[in-house]
């Protein structure tokens, strides 16, 4: 099970989600030639689990990663400050 510290920086989640969705892409072009390896699936699975961890810590603390990710139902807060092409957000 991965657990991550609470009180991550937003440059250390960033990192955790880009490596891990990395990961994920890496091992999937794997899985597309052979879909029965376990030790793949596994390591996806554990990626995937990461990526989504790292990314609920950061959208919570930080704010939306995408507009998606956007809770507010009184207020639009995807656009507030810097997108993350301008630096924000990562």
């Amino acid at each position: 099970m991965w657990t991550m510290k609470c009180d991550m920086s937003k440059e250390k989640l960033m990192d955790i989600i880009t490596k891990a969705s990395f990961a994920m892409d890496d091992v999937k072009l794997f899985l597309d030639t052979h879909p029965n390896c376990m030790e793949a699936i596994e390591y996806y699975h554990k990626a995937k689990e990461m990526r989504e961890e790292a990314w609920e810590m950061y959208t919570h603390n930080f704010g939306p990663l995408s507009a998606y990710d956007v809770a507010n139902k009184d207020y639009w807060n995807w656009n507030k400050g810097p997108m993350p092409w301008e630096g924000g957000n990562c």
